[in-house]
């Protein structure tokens, strides 16, 4: 999971080709108006984390679950690995995502399924999208046909029904280069995207699909709007997905610079960037499109870097996040997701120390605060 540091250095911003937001279209503004009129949130806020136990498999997989549930939340969302479940074209192994999602539910859990990890059959690396959007649906299928409302899977334990899998996240990051195994290709996610939801929804139209979306990406030395991309590769995008999944990370929790014309966006690094995205959507007639903000923390590293804060801060931070979940936000953000349960390396690294405890198991400041807000969530 990359954050967003890495786009502030400042050799990206020499020479760089800023793209200029284009006026909505007549045609726009008119879908603008209408899905205006259409709530975005439709429950709930739901709180949850960003990491569940099918990662740990095997006997270690129920006393994980049992040490998450000690924040009260009862929603995780987790990745289910294509390679996994697909090793070979059309040949399907369900075993071990059986035992986590059985172990899942009979713990209360609902499960938010993030679709990643091509097989090689199908991509050079586990971060390539598929050249053939096609094999992917396939996948999505398969696993909406086990997994989602009415699955085989829940036949077969009918008293667990209620925790079949109705949100699917689809893919990792792929505004970055690092989410397509180095390339950058809106168009070809936005196909993947379509073949993805279009055979899901065959199978249980109730699936929500939860695409990823970021303001600007940084490729071949130009800064480009990545929601603008994916409508200028499919104007009728926002016919196939039911979300927009965000991951919000950022140590500035207040301000929020306006965006200048031919200049970088300068707002990497800010929660409230999110506000531009939404705006972003809402200019393609998308404003009845939910935000589910599905990675969203603090670290408490050590090291010297904006990316680390005090333990007392993370709460802090926390706190004013729920503030704006409850004002300024609370129309269309329908999920937080905080990234993670447990810190995962010595309090020296940034990536490891997002946890809502210490590496040893001590519960940090924001362990308290989450616990609360989770209580409080939609379950």
């Amino acid at each position: 999971m990359r954050r967003y540091l890495l786009f502030l250095l400042p050799a990206c911003a020499v020479a760089l080709a800023a793209v200029i937001l284009l006026p909505a279209s007549s045609g726009a503004r008119r879908a603008t108006s209408s899905a205006q009129a259409r709530p975005a949130v439709s429950s709930g806020l739901i709180v949850g984390l960003s990491e569940g136990g099918a990662g740990w498999g095997g006997e270690s997989t129920g006393p994980r679950l049992d040490a998450l549930m000690t924040t009260d939340a009862k929603w995780y969302r987790d990745a289910f690995w294509w390679y996994l479940i697909e090793p070979r074209p059309g040949r399907f192994s369900f075993a071990y995502y059986d035992h986590y999602m059985l172990l899942a539910a009979e713990r209360g859990l609902h499960i938010v399924a993030q679709l990643v990890g091509t097989p090689s059959w199908a991509g050079a690396t586990s971060t390539t999208l598929p050249a053939h959007p096609a094999v992917f649906a396939r996948f999505v299928a398969a696993l909406v046909h086990r997994y989602g409302t009415g699955g085989t899977f829940w036949r077969a334990h009918p008293t667990l029904a209620p925790y079949a899998i109705t949100a699917w996240e689809l893919w990792n990051e792929p505004y970055f280069s690092s989410g397509n195994g180095g390339v950058w290709n809106p168009g070809l996610y936005a196909r993947l995207v379509k073949a993805a939801s279009t055979a899901g929804h065959a199978l249980d139209p109730s699936a929500k699909f939860l695409i990823e979306a970021e303001m600007e990406a940084y490729h071949t030395s130009v800064w480009t709007w990545w929601v603008d991309a994916l409508y200028q590769a499919m104007p009728n995008f926002s016919r196939y997905f039911q979300g927009v999944a965000v991951h919000d990370f950022g140590t500035a929790v207040k301000t929020l610079y306006p965006i200048v014309s031919g200049q970088p966006y300068p707002n990497f690094g800010h929660i409230r960037r999110i506000e531009d995205l939404r705006r972003q959507f809402v200019r393609h007639g998308a404003a009845d499109k939910p935000f589910w903000i599905m990675e969203s923390g603090w670290s408490t590293c050590t090291q010297k870097s904006i990316d680390c804060v005090t333990p007392a801060r993370q709460a802090a931070d926390l706190r004013t996040m729920w503030g704006y979940l409850h004002t300024t936000w609370r129309s269309w953000v329908q999920a937080l997701f905080v990234y993670r349960y447990q810190d995962g390396e010595p309090p020296n690294s940034v990536q490891g120390d997002y946890g809502l405890v210490e590496l040893n198991g001590t519960p940090k400041p924001a362990f308290r605060i989450f616990k609360s807000y989770a209580a409080q969530s939609a379950n």
